[in-house]
């Protein structure tokens, strides 16, 4: 009787482990997640990833300001010449000098930034004449306080910065020669013509630049 006894009190409770058992055993090979904090680590570096070093944001932010400023060119023009002058006339005064052909989609970070520091550098010279014609032009002041700063961002993410160099002296010469006139009518139109040129550089420049120094999925207007 006690031995019966025995052995029905041992099914019991082996009936009672071997669930523990397989439940265990199942936990143990499930996958886990990972620790929270570990996750958390991997979001951030990807954040890092896809988020714009601080001095990216403080060159937009510049070249925004500086477009704010082209961008009403053709109000001003307009207003300064009562609508008696179309706009399209500009067109048929043609820069000494200007960077080149802009970069196409498969050109390098390099080739990309050397076209804009060169630009830049032939608009510091332009404005020059700009100045000359509109000494008092609030676009002209913006656009030659920014120069500087966007040179020198550009030039520090280039390889070979030492290859884009500013016109020399005499070349400063012979373009602004080039672009005198003894007429008042036409070194007005040929100011306006630069800020024209220039705007339309910037918004390219403006571009080529983000295309390269945003992430990708960021905003590039």
């Amino acid at each position: 009787m006690n031995s019966k006894f025995n052995l029905l009190l041992l099914a019991v409770m082996l009936a009672a482990v071997l669930p523990l058992c397989v439940l265990g055993a199942r936990l143990a090979d499930a996958p886990t997640d990972l620790p929270p904090d570990e996750m958390s680590g991997e979001k951030e570096e990807e954040d890092q990833k896809n988020t714009p070093r601080p001095e990216v944001f403080n060159i937009i932010n510049i070249w925004e300001q500086v477009l704010s400023s082209t961008n009403s060119h053709k109000k001003k023009f307009e207003i300064e010449f009562s609508s008696n002058v179309e706009y399209a006339l500009l067109n048929r005064y043609k820069l000494p000098s200007v960077p080149g052909k802009k970069p196409n989609s498969s050109s390098s970070k390099e080739v990309c930034f050397q076209w804009l520091a060169k630009g830049l550098m032939d608009y510091k010279v332009l404005l020059k004449y700009v100045v000359r014609e509109y000494p008092n032009s609030p676009i002209v002041a913006k656009v030659n306080a920014a120069i500087p700063l966007l040179i020198a961002h550009i030039k520090a993410k280039m390889r070979n910065a030492d290859q884009v160099v500013a016109p020399t002296s005499s070349e400063e010469q012979q373009w602004l020669k080039k672009l005198d006139n003894p007429d008042l009518f036409h070194r007005k139109m040929m100011a306006h013509s630069i800020l024209r040129s220039l705007n339309f550089f910037l918004v390219d420049g403006k571009r080529l630049y983000s295309k390269w120094e945003m992430p990708k999925g960021k905003p590039r207007n």
